[in-house]
């Protein structure tokens, strides 16, 4: 079994068809049918792409490879490619009926890419076999750092009509590849934008999935570009993912291949330390710490993935009262691999990331509005108000400032309410709204449509809690008014 992959330039720009190289389908669902498509038996393809059966002689058979990673014993996987375009229909390459007449009767599929020079003028039938191979490479390397974890099933959604535009899903109306949950949308159009050969767009994706999976997101997603000022659960989680990718590959050049005929695209070096824009709130920093954290041999084992999956798979990290970040990152991976603090250190003073702990404290960088620190403002629970202002000056929804979080340290238990008011300085018609989390988990929120106010009150065990604050309109990807919202929030015990 094998697959046509049509590797990058060399100059990183654009795919290059001329240098197309035949690659093994590897450890997918080979099936063997009869002449009316009964299965007779199944087994996987191995890392050369073999398979075997035994079959009754002159029987008339077929085989059937299935574009699906799959494994029984723990820890287990089921990875699959599905055409979202026509009912999520499992993506397949089989061969003619042919007998068997021999003790050494050989069948070889190959799955071609389509190219004929000018255009994909045939099937493109290697796709799915190119993007199940990519996801293939990040199981490899995750279970040589150590996963005993079965990985959730999960569905890679990919089809030649998946355009960049918004709209129905069912149509290829996916705007880019994301991660959703249970499924990653695979961009898929000839000529615009085309993401099957592009391994570090599949492997960032499929990173979303085991940092969510395996470990804990807090992202709220949306776009970001080089050079953003990003919310830090945006920065932490976009930044691994890219770092993820190239750490898959070791290949530190993260490719994305588009424009007429797959010639353009960007190009991006993850382990580049001179960024413009460098802080916690910059996913070129976060990508850049902990990529080249992965590849130092500063006392330490050169381009091992374990210390970090560790990291991500610890309770320290996953179950943080913090918000994920590189704080929270780096705070859990000192507490796992205290040999390694220095090093891990350096990294993040290179990028102006303070070391601190997983809430940031005495964090100095402040991106140029001091309105974003401290990171979390300690919320009294005494009625005393502590302002903080939401800002869309560095962009809307997943920018810095948007959010503001607040701290609340729970000694007692019982009802507290928690209210906003709009403080001095009238913006105009604010709309707050606010969300409690406990460990990362969404406890309770408010997003009442009270001009310049909201409230709410909630039963709270001892504890430690994290409150977000926003201005809907500087959520407002939409909003094109330079938007800022000082608040006054008071958090009070009623009983």
């Amino acid at each position: 079994m094998t697959y046509d992959f049509v590797p990058h330039n060399d100059n990183q720009f654009g795919l290059n068809y001329s240098a197309t190289r035949v690659n093994a389908v590897r450890g997918l669902v080979v099936e063997l049918l009869d002449s009316n498509n009964l299965i007779l038996a199944t087994t996987n393809s191995d890392n050369l792409g073999n398979y075997s059966f035994s079959v009754e002689n002159n029987k008339l058979v077929k085989v059937r490879v299935k574009a699906q990673l799959l494994r029984a014993q723990s820890p287990t996987w089921n990875f699959k490619v599905t055409d979202n375009t026509n009912g999520n229909i499992l993506y397949a390459m089989e061969g003619s009926l042919v007998a068997a007449s021999n003790a050494s009767a050989v069948r070889d599929l190959h799955a071609a890419s389509g190219w004929t020079g000018t255009g994909y003028t045939q099937a493109r039938v290697a796709a799915p076999f190119a993007i199940l191979d990519s996801v293939l490479l990040g199981v490899e390397k995750v279970m040589a750092a150590g996963n005993g974890i079965d990985f959730p099933a999960l569905e890679l959604r990919w089809s030649p009509k998946n355009k960049a535009a918004d709209g129905d899903l069912a149509l290829g109306e996916i705007s880019t590849s994301f991660y959703s949950g249970s499924e990653i949308y695979i961009l898929g159009d000839e000529n615009n934008d085309t993401d099957e050969y592009d391994r570090h767009v599949i492997l960032h994706e499929w990173g979303h999935y085991l940092e969510s999976d395996f470990s804990r997101s807090d992202s709220v997603g949306g776009d970001h570009v080089y050079g953003d000022k990003l919310d830090m659960r945006v920065a932490m989680s976009e930044g691994f993912a890219n770092a993820f990718s190239a750490m898959m590959l070791d290949d530190p050049n993260y490719r994305d291949a588009s424009g007429l005929q797959q010639t353009d695209g960007f190009t991006n070096n993850v382990s580049r330390k001179n960024h413009t824009v460098r802080g916690w709130y910059s996913e070129a920093s976060v990508q850049s710490v902990l990529y080249n954290f992965y590849t130092s041999s500063n006392g330490k084992t050169a381009r091992d993935f374990t210390d970090i999956f560790k990291t991500l798979n610890s309770t320290g990290y996953a179950t943080n009262t913090a918000m994920t970040s590189i704080y929270v990152f780096a705070d859990a991976l000192r507490n796992l691999v205290p040999t390694q603090i220095t090093n891990f250190n350096t990294l993040l003073l290179e990028q102006n990331i303070e070391t601190t702990d997983a809430f940031g404290v005495d964090e100095s960088n402040s991106g140029g509005y001091t309105g974003s620190l401290p990171i979390y403002k300690p919320l009294p629970l005494n009625n005393s108000p502590v302002n903080v202002c939401s800002t869309n000056r560095f962009g809307a929804y997943n920018k810095l400032s948007v959010a503001q979080f607040l701290l609340l340290e729970v000694a007692s238990s019982g009802t507290y309410q928690i209210s906003v008011q709009e403080g001095v300085g009238d913006s105009g018609d604010s709309d707050p709204d606010v969300y409690l989390y406990r460990r990362g988990n969404l406890l309770d929120f408010a997003e009442g449509t009270q001009i310049d106010q909201e409230s709410f009150s909630r039963f709270l065990s001892e504890g430690t809690y994290v409150l977000e604050l926003v201005d809907d309109r500087a959520m407002d990807v939409e909003n094109t008014d330079e938007i800022t919202a000082c608040f006054d929030v008071r958090a009070l015990r009623l009983n």
